[in-house]
């Protein structure tokens, strides 16, 4: 796996400017992006309104680490939820959606309600 950072020209808000980020960083962007329904440079312009002191990049990465942080604990929870449920720990859990296992479809409308 390729790990370096590669620098990528950006339009935000009709102002050019430059991030540097790893490809896993920029492809969990941009999958973020879509999943949200805007494009990467929109969501880019949300985390540049929103980052402080940082530099854009640094904002970037510190966004993507949060946001799958934000949800991994979702789905810990949806565990949780099933396992007190009754579904036995440990058990198979063949039902699957498009998204991926079940639980999928529950972190979907977790994050639409948030």
């Amino acid at each position: 796996m390729d790990s370096g950072i590669v620098k990528r020209s950006v339009l935000i808000k009709g102002r050019k400017t430059s991030v540097s980020l790893e490809d896993a960083f920029w492809n969990a962007l941009r999958g973020i992006a879509a999943e949200r329904q805007v494009s990467t440079p929109s969501l880019l312009a949300d985390i540049e309104m929103n980052r402080g002191n940082a530099n854009l990049s640094s904002a970037v990465r510190q966004f993507v680490i949060n946001y799958l942080l934000a949800v991994t604990e979702e789905y810990r929870k949806i565990i949780a939820r099933q396992t007190h449920a009754g579904t036995p720990t440990g058990a198979a859990n063949t039902n699957h959606t498009q998204n991926g296992p079940a639980g999928a479809a529950d972190i979907q409308r977790v994050r639409a309600a948030s």
